[in-house]
């Protein structure tokens, strides 16, 4: 195993290349490697000591830093650290760099940041910009008023292919994506996704949703199995049929998302009990002892895991957090078994954008039918004794 730290960080004509033992320097980045201060890398060590909330101390964190604000104000430059530190401060410093991120790999060895947190990273870094009905973005621009700026974000600056959206697997306390730059695919109105258009001559915007993603799982870890349609399973065996397919999703949805009766008896009909609802779920769903287990493991950790071992840090909503953030890693499982199937049958289709629990591809005309036929199935997780079923919306043919 090797560290590579990018010469364009040191300030060196060639990388630095580590093995715990000896030094190496080379334009080369071996396979497998861990890499810090590359841009868009997907074995990214320094990301993953983020994310695993290791505080690095770099060159950034050193007196020099103040010094070089001073000269290049807010520039956005790579500051050449071995031509602007005395040697010998600047070999420490770099010796401590490479300690620290070996101490990040030896703790994390076959833990969650440098196995599914790096894989669900090459997925995003494999999405590619989208094709743009330029005519019908400029339709929605004039149609959205005060958030017209964030819907310009889509327009191409040449022709009709879009400016890429990158995520962020750290912005938020569960994992759950967020968008860092580039046009905001998961705040985009979903009737406004209509802009995108597919670069295959009649192919088509398709989406692939991961049906009732976090109520699977929770009854999967309550020791239930899943229907088919959860909803109308609560409903009608949970809830007696008091309520509409569409209420019970609200229902369900609330118990996942720890929302109060009060919440929930604004969105039910004035007749109903929201408190008695939200409590029958609750049973059924065993949400009781799923807070006890964490509020155990938060005590004696500091912190609570999710499914897959990513570490939430919050002492409040620990459900909700919990589900969500597991829900995160259980949607890209699936979504690398979606595009591994749909390669294996030499499918042309391209991924586009991850919207949470649901996949959106470019798909040829000619791809389509087999996209229905080969996600006509279950899906299963290594991490969960449950299965997880898809459902494909064509969004723009």
């Amino acid at each position: 195993m090797q560290v590579v730290i990018s010469g364009n960080c040191l300030g060196t004509i060639q990388n630095l290349i580590h093995d715990g033992d000896k030094f190496t320097w080379s334009n080369d980045i071996p396979d497998n490697s861990w890499l810090f201060g590359f841009e868009n890398a997907k074995r990214d060590i320094g990301l993953v000591a983020t994310a695993a909330k290791y505080e690095l101390s770099t060159f950034e964190n050193t007196p020099h830093k103040r010094s070089m604000d001073t000269i290049f104000g807010d520039k956005d430059v790579n500051i050449p650290w071995m031509h602007v530190m005395p040697r010998v401060m600047f070999n420490k410093q770099l010796l401590s760099l490479l300690d620290q991120l070996w101490c990040v790999i030896n703790e994390n060895h076959d833990q969650y940041y440098m196995n599914q947190f790096v894989s669900n990273r090459g997925l995003l870094m494999g999405l590619q910009e989208p094709h743009i009905d330029v005519p019908a973005l400029k339709q929605v621009v004039r149609d959205s008023g005060l958030k017209r700026g964030e819907v310009l974000k889509f327009m191409p600056a040449s022709g009709n292919v879009s400016p890429k959206s990158s995520y962020s697997q750290i912005g938020s306390i569960t994992g759950r994506l967020v968008i860092d730059s580039g046009p905001n695919i998961l705040t985009l109105k979903r009737e406004n996704r209509r802009i995108l258009k597919s670069r295959f001559k009649g192919g088509k915007i398709v989406q692939i949703d991961i049906s009732s993603l976090e109520p699977r799982i929770a009854l999967s870890f309550a020791g239930k199995d899943s229907p088919d349609d959860i909803y109308e399973f609560v409903g009608n065996s949970v809830l007696e049929g008091t309520l509409t397919r569409a209420q019970v999703k609200i229902a369900v949805l609330s118990c996942m998302y720890g929302a109060s009766a009060w919440s929930l008896s604004k969105q039910i009909p004035k007749e109903f009990n929201a408190k008695k609802i939200l409590s029958d779920i609750k049973r059924y769903f065993k949400i009781k002892a799923l807070q006890e287990k964490l509020s155990a493991e938060s005590s004696k950790l500091g912190y609570i895991k999710n499914l897959y071992g990513r570490k939430i840090f919050s002492k409040e909503s620990s459900v909700n957090h919990f589900l969500q953030s597991s829900g995160v890693d259980v949607s890209f499982d699936i979504f690398l078994q979606i595009i591994k199937d749909l390669n294996k049958d030499n499918i042309d289709f391209v991924p586009i954008y991850v919207i949470h629990d649901a996949l959106v591809i470019d798909v040829s005309k000619d791809g389509y039918d087999r996209v229905i036929e080969i996600t006509n199935k279950s899906y299963k997780t290594d991490n969960l004794d449950c299965i997880f079923p898809v459902k494909v919306e064509i969004i723009k043919e």
